[in-house]
């Protein structure tokens, strides 16, 4: 079939889908054009943000701390915060008012003065240098390519050039080729040339030559200089029409004149090229302009609409606008006397030519070649990337419904009626009711329109709605209708969706996971359906929705827009800002809801005007036909080219500013000494990152301290608490505001001594002094135990000699009486000699009753008079053994001292037992008895050489039935002293009683101190 002989609605369906396939070669040309002056984003610092006036200078050094001369002094900005410099203790600066700045690439920072004087910052350090001449400003600093650093001076027709060159300064005047007059500016060309304006003239000096030659150009009226990226020099100057461009090269042509946007004084007070080419510049009382592209190349004329200008109607600080400056990320700052100013490129450019607001809210849909149309409360625009918004036609009433269909025509709906737009007309299209209600609009397939009430649903294609039951919600108000690949229509009924797949219809609600609340819109791209809601997002499954909460993931609260990208990506309009997650991140995070999502949110410091408009009822994101996202806010329209995503791949310089303890700072440029019994500080760090400062997080750790790294965000200050003595090691990192880490960071090593009562002195005084208590302690309870053995061991022995005397007194004397009374007897019956050999015999036995318990009351007594254990322990041992068969030692160790009688009464007892034991059993030799008497303890060794005892025996404690050795450990136990019973070194058994000095010695016990000298003479006078 031809084309010609289709039917009309089949030839403009068939045109306006070849349409949409087709390329758009405009959008595509214009997807990396510049954009506008008004696309930037602009913020502007004051004096109630802490910005100093009258800024005259500005300059980035190494660190990436922005440098602000002014007429109040010198400042610094990271970023966050401004920071008055103050030189160090001892230096000075000349003069507050700075009239020039100049960053070298070797760090050092130069400082003109309009007092002529000239400064260097390098390390914190500040060096004055006077050039010797009378008064005259510092207008301009340069260095030039061999490193070398240029000063252009100059006022009414005062001024020169000086070089600073191998640690000094040189004045070029005449006899170097410079016209006499002031130097208003000074260039270190790429080239190696050194251009100035001085005199009123334009004069080079060229690589290899030592003197200055004149230039054809115009260079009245303080002229500037710069060198755009083709290598042109460029020359402001107060002629008409204002701008220069001169050749670099020896050969150059005649100077090309550009128009900038003209204004009363057609002079700039400073240019710049920025990284693309464009020509910043400011006017003294214009504000700011900028050329596009004219750096890189030689182009004699700008387009109308190249030219572009920025004053304070637009936000700028003032319109008396001097320094201009491009940093290391590409943001352009312009100084005023009100201020400072920024320029930067985000990802969000925010739609021109739209009303700033619409009470009403705005509608989009997509229009031709990458254009939108958008709705105010009250006209129809068309907006497109690179133009300002066109206003197509006032609208009689509100707009609700915005939508182009397949056929490309754009449906415009109120709540009373719907039309078509047609040229610059809206034609009316009679909706299916009499009375005005609020309807939703679905376009049920390519050209066939279906709108739905609560009077019912109706559809048409051409002319003419018929009833479409199957479409209908009776009694319910649709908020939103679509349609996926499957032909299956979702229909947005408050806080649930129904599905209509045919003749089947099916309700999810909160009881099938559709948590969201009231849902505000729903979008289709293939085989997924999603909704987005007060509580978060909702992607179909194919059997069942599956949420993501806005409890576990904050930024999907309030989803108004969604937009599924043909690489899967899915961007949302929310409260929190345009949210992109990638699609593998989007797949993980339904598979597993409970976990956080990867996101990137792109809010007001990225560009966005606003934040997602609510209660629309209608998408506010919506893809164009150039691949570039739009999104709706209640304070206007932006895209986003997600192609063209801004990244800050530039780590940022990170710096430790200061540690401050008890209100004093402490600079950090050498290990830091604190006061002794320090404890509290605070360590003050940085990172100017100057695109997004606010989203510049942190990293620290103190070593020692920290256990792991220590996120505080955003804030800039560490704070501790409670650090004891010892030396410290802090370290940082950051990371900007994509994300990109500084992984080498700073680090800041500070000491704290100890106070005496921190230092090891006191400790091990303490340690000393705890250790004595404890021996202290120690010995009184030692010394309390002995006086109760001694107490207890007393009373028996007072009992033993009560015991003694009583038998003394009272028995042996009845019993010696009875004797001589039968003695008397046995001399009358002398007759009776068998009675009377009965009665002798019967004396002498009582005779040896008494001589017995006369032994018996000696062995209870026999400790009382004596007062050496030695000599008591021998006369024992003789008296036990054998002398003629056992030899028999006895030694003593130490200086003899008084024992308690009831201790050695016990010990003697043992010592019984034990040599009772070597008689019966030991068939010994030789017994060595051996007493020591040592400064803590009493020992009393019993060593025979005869066979021994079994090892079973001491293990049981003895043998069954035998009760000597279990007496001996009693005895032992009784006066708290240890018993032990072992093999001898050399054959047989060795007995061991050991008891505490405490204890056993009756007299005052010898301090440690005292024996310990007493065992160094022994051993001294041993040798």
């Amino acid at each position: 079939m031809k084309i010609s002989d289709m039917p009309s609605a089949r030839k403009l369906l068939l045109l306006g889908m070849l349409a949409s396939l087709l390329p758009d070669l405009g959008g595509a040309c214009a997807a990396d054009a510049q954009r506008s002056l008004q696309q930037l984003q602009h913020t502007a610092w004051t004096s109630r943000d802490g910005a100093p006036p009258e800024v005259w200078a500005l300059a980035q050094s190494n660190d990436g701390y922005l440098w602000l001369g002014t007429g109040g002094g010198l400042y610094r900005f990271d970023g966050a915060s401004f920071e008055k410099f103050r030189p160090v203790k001892g230096e000075s600066l000349p003069s507050l008012n700075v009239n020039s700045l100049l960053a070298t690439r070797s760090g050092d920072l130069w400082i003109g003065f309009a007092s002529g004087a000239l400064a260097r910052l390098r390390a914190g350090h500040l060096t004055t240098f006077d050039l010797g001449l009378p008064p005259v400003p510092v207008l301009e600093l340069s260095e030039d390519r061999t490193g070398g650093i240029w000063a252009a001076l100059g006022e009414n027709d005062r001024g020169g050039v000086a070089r600073f060159h191998q640690g000094r300064w040189e004045i070029f005047g005449r006899s170097r080729g410079v016209a006499a007059g002031a130097a208003t500016s000074v260039l270190g060309a790429a080239d190696g040339s050194v251009w100035i304006a001085a005199g009123g003239e334009l004069e080079v000096l060229r690589p290899g030559t030592n003197r200055f030659s004149p230039v054809t150009a115009s260079a009245s009226d303080r002229p500037k200089l710069k060198q755009s990226p083709d290598g042109a020099i460029w020359l402001t100057t107060g002629a008409r029409p204002g701008l220069q461009r001169i050749a670099a090269s020896p050969a150059q042509a005649a100077p090309t004149w550009i128009v900038p946007p003209m204004t009363a004084d057609p002079r700039a007070e400073s240019i710049l090229f920025d990284r693309h080419g464009n020509l910043w510049g400011t006017y003294g009382s214009g504000g700011v302009f900028r050329l596009d592209g004219v750096g890189l190349g030689d182009r004699a004329l700008i387009a109308d609409s190249a030219k572009e200008k920025f004053g304070a109607e637009r936000g700028l600080t003032s319109n008396l606008a001097n320094p201009i400056l491009e940093d290391r990320e590409g943001n352009v700052w312009v100084g005023t006397n009100l201020g400072l100013d920024q320029f930067r490129e985000t990802s969000v450019v925010v739609a021109t030519g739209l009303p700033t607001d619409s009470r009403n809210g705005f509608r989009i849909a997509r229009g031709r070649s990458g254009s939108m149309y958008v709705t105010s409360k009250d006209a129809l625009f068309r907006v497109d990337p690179e133009h300002v918004a066109r206003k197509l036609v006032q609208l009689p009433q509100r707009p609700l419904i915005l939508h182009t269909d397949a056929l490309l025509r754009t449906w415009i709906g109120t709540d009373r009626t719907l039309g078509i737009l047609s040229g610059v007309t809206v034609r009316d299209v009679p909706l299916p009711w009499a009375r005005s209600r609020p309807f939703a609009l679905l376009e049920e397939a390519p050209g066939r329109i279906c709108v739905s009430s609560v009077e019912g649903a109706f559809c048409r294609k051409e002319r003419g709605w018929t009833s479409e039951p199957r479409l209908a919600t009776p009694g319910i108000l649709p908020m939103q209708m679509l349609r996926d690949e499957l032909g299956r229509v979702w229909i947005a009924e408050g806080d649930r969706i129904e599905m209509v797949d045919g003749t089947t219809r099916r309700v999810f609600s909160a009881r099938s996971d559709l948590s969201l609340g009231t849902v505000v819109v729903m979008a289709v791209r293939g085989r997924h359906v999603y909704a987005g809601g007060d509580f978060g997002l909702a992607r179909f499954s194919g059997q069942r929705f599956i949420t993501l909460t806005s409890d576990t993931h904050p930024f999907l609260s309030r989803t108004a827009g969604i937009v599924e990208t043909s690489e899967g990506d899915l961007w949302l309009n929310t409260v929190a800002g345009v949210v992109n997650i990638a699609s593998t991140d989007l797949d993980y995070a339904f598979a597993h809801t409970s976990r956080p999502v990867k996101a990137r949110v792109f809010d007001r410091d990225d560009g966005m005007p606003g934040v997602a408009q609510q209660d629309s009822w209608s998408q506010t994101a919506m893809e164009a036909s150039d691949g570039r996202l739009w999104f709706v806010t209640r304070l206007g329209v932006a895209w986003i080219d997600p192609k063209r995503l801004s990244f800050n791949s530039l780590p940022p310089p990170v710096i430790i500013k200061s540690l401050v303890y008890d209100g004093r700072i402490y600079a950090v440029s050498t290990p830091i000494q604190l006061p002794k019994g320090a404890s509290n500080l605070q360590i003050e760090y940085t990172a100017p990152s100057l695109s997004m400062p606010s989203r510049v997080r942190f990293r620290y750790r103190l070593e020692g301290v920290d256990d792991d790294w220590v996120d505080p965000g955003t804030r800039r200050a560490a704070f501790y608490t409670g650090l004891k003595p010892g030396s410290y090691r802090f370290r940082l990192m950051a990371a900007n505001d994509d994300g990109v880490w500084n992984r080498r960071g700073a680090t800041l090593e500070f000491e704290i001594p100890p106070t005496f009562f921190q230092s090891w002195p006191f400790y091990l005084l303490c340690a000393a002094l705890a250790l004595a208590l404890l021996w202290l302690g120690y010995s009184l309870r030692l010394r309390a135990i002995a006086e109760r053995i001694r107490a207890r061991m007393n009373e028996r022995l007072d009992e033993r000699e009560r015991i003694a005397r009583e038998l003394h007194d009272t028995l042996l004397q009845s019993v010696q009486g009875l004797i001589m009374r039968f003695s008397n007897i046995a001399q009358d019956i002398t007759a009776i000699q068998p009675a009377h050999r009965d009665m002798l015999d019967a004396l002498d036995s009582a005779d040896a009753v008494v001589v017995e318990g006369r032994d018996r009351v000696h062995e209870l007594r026999r400790w009382s008079g004596a007062r050496s254990l030695s000599d008591v322990v021998t006369h024992t041992a003789e008296r036990l053994l054998l002398s003629d068969k056992i030899e028999i030692r006895v030694g003593v160790e130490g200086l003899q001292r008084e024992i308690y009688p009831a201790i050695a009464d016990e010990l003697l007892r043992i010592t019984d037992e034990a040599l009772f034991n070597v008689t019966r059993h030991a068939h010994a030799r030789k017994v060595s008895i051996a007493v020591s008497y040592g400064a803590e303890e009493l020992v009393l060794r019993i060593i025979d050489d005869g066979v021994g005892i079994a090892p079973e025996i001491v293990a049981q404690g003895g043998v069954a039935g035998h009760f000597g050795l279990v007496g001996m450990r009693e005895r032992a136990e009784k006066i708290g002293g240890q018993l032990a019973i072992t093999p001898a070194p050399a054959g047989g058994t060795q007995v061991e009683i050991k008891v505490a000095a405490e204890i056993a010695y009756a007299d005052r016990p010898q301090p440690i101190w005292l024996a310990w000298w007493y065992r160094l003479a022994k051993k001294r006078n041993g040798k």
